[in-house]
């Protein structure tokens, strides 16, 4: 057997497991979803997932349900199940599976009705029109005109991207065809502009000691003349322990990686990713044990998986509290209130210096939101991008997909930070233009990392 067959086999052996059968009691059930408007219908041992309003149904994604979802509980007709992530669903049985979804899918290209699909979707699961000062009846009766008078695919587009603009909310996108609006094109500054991973590079090589890396998505070190440990974290995902030692560095990793993944089931896969932190922070935080404190650099974390993220609080905290509440919208209020609960892995009382941008976004947020009642915690920089719900994908009937945010994550005392961003300890300015702050970590070309050098010299 070749050496690429061996390494396969043996972490196809990493992802395997075995999870509980499928209760008789939701065999051949269809289940309406609280606050996401999806259909849920178990056949056998099989699932099929469906996006639904009164305008279409469209299938999202269909499989093994024992790989996809774990049963939390299941009551009369209400039935919770849990995806992988912080978040559960819950689920109303109905006793007909709604006949829209039975029909065979026909791309409907009729403008109005389209439009009416997209509005209603945002009327009905849409969080956050006041955090973000859109009046959507007001939308409405704005572009139902303009929609009637329209002739083309890009017409219709350009105005759903003109509506969708006014949100200023990361979470929302639009899927439309190359074909109707061609992608634009890089700018001059963007041809120029240096990526996040060219400067993290960077900052790790001007100021880490001896710096180690994991997975490309995580590297730790101690800080040149200054007892402080660094532990720069680039996404919330990508943990998995799927890459053996040797090819980290290699251009195989993301063929490895990828390999595995593919083969895990969602479930298998999550877990796969929490048990990589668990695998690689014992080790940090050995490698860091002597430092006074610890810097948690997360300022060019876009975001991932919000049980990664969590699941890497969990080793610098100190005691069990209750440290988000989550809710979804529906279209008569909201689900009922989620609270998530943080154990420590082992105690941590070591102080953590948190640096968050306006590009730490989604799961990085949620990381910072869980943090703000620990004493040990101080954060410095700029305010997070302020999204922190989960992205809702919908299909409309033309058969472009569409993205919102439908949960609300609320702190302990039930404050917002959607649209705001995390509160700062200690201030330091980044612009919210990408470009911009990106050219902000270089004096002529030489990298000079502000914020931690006002960090070295106590000037906060």
């Amino acid at each position: 057997m070749t050496l690429s067959k061996l390494i396969l086999l043996s972490l196809i052996l990493i992802a395997s497991k075995v999870y509980s059968q499928l209760p008789d009691i939701l065999q051949n059930t269809s289940w309406k979803q609280e606050g996401y408007d999806r259909i849920l219908i178990i056949k056998d041992s099989t699932y099929s997932y469906f996006n639904s309003n009164e305008y279409n149904c469209t299938l999202l994604v269909e499989g093994d349900f024992k790989g996809r979802f774990k049963v939390i509980d299941i009551e009369n007709n209400n039935l919770i199940l849990n995806p992988g992530g912080i978040v559960n669903y819950r689920f109303k049985k109905i006793n007909y599976t709604p006949s829209i979804c039975n029909n065979k899918i026909t791309v409907n290209r009729n403008y109005v009705t389209n439009f009416k699909s997209f509005w209603q979707t945002f009327n009905d699961n849409y969080a956050f029109f006041d955090k973000r000062k859109i009046n959507w009846n007001e939308i409405y009766r704005k572009y139902i005109p303009k929609i009637e008078e329209i002739k083309t695919e890009k017409e219709f587009a350009m105005i759903l991207n003109e509506i969708i603009t006014k949100f200023q909310d990361g979470h929302i996108n639009l899927e439309i065809p190359i074909s109707i609006i061609e992608k634009a094109k890089s700018s001059k500054k963007k041809k120029h502009s240096i990526s996040k991973k060219q400067i993290q590079s960077d900052i790790v090589n001007k100021y880490i000691e001896n710096p180690k890396s994991y997975n490309r998505v995580i590297t730790w070190g101690k800080l040149k003349n200054k007892n402080i440990g660094y532990i720069g974290i680039s996404d919330m995902n990508d943990f998995a322990n799927y890459v053996p030692e040797k090819f980290q560095n290699s251009d195989k990793f993301d063929s490895i990686f990828n390999s595995v993944k593919n083969l895990a089931s969602p479930l298998e896969y999550f877990q796969d990713e929490v048990d990589g932190v668990n695998k690689i922070l014992p080790l940090i935080k050995k490698d860091l044990d002597k430092t006074h404190g610890i810097i948690l650099d997360l300022r060019f974390n876009g975001g991932g998986y919000e049980t990664v993220a969590l699941e890497l609080l969990s080793h610098f905290i100190n005691e069990e509290r209750k440290i988000i509440s989550i809710k979804a919208k529906k279209k008569n209020g909201f689900t009922s209130t989620q609270n998530i609960t943080l154990r420590p892995k082992e105690k941590s009382t070591k102080e953590i210096y948190l640096f968050t941008s306006p590009f730490t976004a989604s799961a990085a947020e949620i990381f910072a939101l869980g943090s703000l009642y620990y004493p040990n915690f101080k954060i410095y920089g700029s305010k997070s991008s302020g999204i922190f719900s989960e992205i809702l994908w919908k299909e409309l009937p033309i058969g472009w997909e569409f993205s919102l945010s439908n949960e609300i994550y609320l702190d302990p005392t039930g404050k917002i930070y959607e649209g705001e961003g995390i509160p700062i300890d200690y201030k330091f300015y980044y612009s919210k233009n990408k470009f911009k702050f990106h050219q902000s970590f270089y004096s002529t070309k030489n990298i000079k990392d502000k914020l931690l050098e006002n960090f070295f010299n106590s000037t906060f």
